[in-house]
């Protein structure tokens, strides 16, 4: 196996998963958002491990993802929360998952081809509460429900939307939330009762349970990842991801010497340097750049110089003894010491969700406690 990889603890996730579980309630079901390959962590074992945990609806982005899963032999429903318009509606039904739609021409197209079908297919309607991505607007909801009506080959199964500001106590997502129930009601007056509704991602799942309704669709909690939340909560969610590596050329520099592309780093003493072989087409940012720390030994040491393609330089010269293949952990734990998601997407000036989900094919999912 390659020397660097991405560790995956599954107990941790389920145990993710199952607090979410708890925190919905009895009345709530969990939808698992496992799109961006599972940000990052492998859609179809995570996906696996979510509904064995709890989670009763998995959710992806895309047609492509849900036939991921669906080749895999997983058969719970799948929600595409995307915009399935520029979609081919018949592959996304020959695929066995729910479409989302916003535009009544989209609702149109997965009406005739759940026709051609001789089906009644089951749809959700995306609601722009305020957010300013894409959705029916909240106020513009009569006239795509008066044409959705006249569709005979479509269910209305959904309503849902995306809070823009998921935060404890926020005077917008309290606006957003009744503009989207406003909507609701317009939109079910006209087809009738819609049996879902949702729109807590993991923050607002956390922060608003009054907002539960039906459904909560937690993404980077159910990873481990902080998207925000205060030391309380974080507190009831375990990281399942670490990135380690392993040491490879280890060499000294000499005081003035330089390292790497442009010379953007150059010794300021007599330094020891080592080499990790993974880079930014693995997808660890190369705004890290002399901006971050991994950790050898139990210690944390400093990147120097521009990260490569494949390739990133380390000063171990603090880290005592070290030697060629010895374990180097990017993100996770090391003895006392820790470097997480949450940090590097601070100093990357991102946030967490990008950071697991830009991790490429290249580097091997290692499953731990299957």
């Amino acid at each position: 196996m390659r020397p660097a990889w991405l560790e995956i603890d599954l107990d941790a996730f389920r145990a993710n998963v199952a607090y979410f579980r708890r925190l919905a309630g009895p009345q709530t079901q969990v939808c698992a958002v496992v799109k961006g390959n599972a940000y990052g962590h492998g859609a179809v074992p995570l996906s696996k491990a979510a509904l064995e945990s709890g989670a009763t609806i998995l959710a992806v982005a895309i047609g492509c993802e849900a036939r991921e899963l669906r080749d895999a032999g997983i058969t719970a429903p799948i929600l595409i929360l995307g915009d399935c318009g520029c979609e081919d509606p018949a592959e996304i039904l020959d695929a066995g998952a729910v479409p989302s739609v916003a535009m009544i021409e989209s609702a149109e197209g997965f009406n005739a081809a759940a026709a051609a079908r001789e089906v009644v297919a089951d749809v959700h309607v995306k609601i722009d509460s305020g957010m300013g991505r894409w959705g029916v607007r909240w106020d513009e909801i009569v006239p795509f429900a008066e044409r959705f009506r006249e569709l005979a080959n479509v269910r209305l199964a959904g309503l849902f939307t995306h809070f823009s500001i998921a935060e404890a106590e926020s005077d917008f997502t309290r606006w957003q939330y009744a503009n989207f129930l406003a909507a609701c009601a317009e939109i079910e007056q006209i087809v009738g009762p819609v049996p879902f509704k949702h729109c807590c991602n993991t923050a607002a799942a956390v922060y608003y349970p009054d907002m539960h309704l039906s459904m909560i669709r937690p993404g980077a909690g159910i990873y481990g990842i902080n998207p925000g939340l205060p030391p309380e909560s974080a507190a009831q969610i375990r990281p399942a991801l670490s990135l380690r590596s392993k040491l490879g050329l280890i060499k000294s520099v000499r005081p003035g010497d330089s390292v790497g592309y442009g010379r953007a780093w150059k010794a300021p003493r007599d330094t020891r340097l080592a080499l990790v072989p993974l880079g930014y087409c693995d997808g660890y940012p190369r705004v890290l750049s002399s901006n971050a720390d991994v950790l050898v030994g139990g210690h944390r040491v400093p990147i120097v110089g521009r990260i490569s393609m494949d390739v990133m330089i380390i000063d171990v010269t603090e880290a005592g003894e070290v030697n060629v293949g010895e374990e180097v952990v990017l993100i996770g734990t090391q003895g006392d010491e820790r470097v997480g998601v949450e940090e590097l997407a601070t100093r990357a000036g991102t946030t967490v969700q990008e950071i697991v989900s830009r991790f490429g094919p290249r580097l091997p999912r290692v499953y731990v406690n299957e």
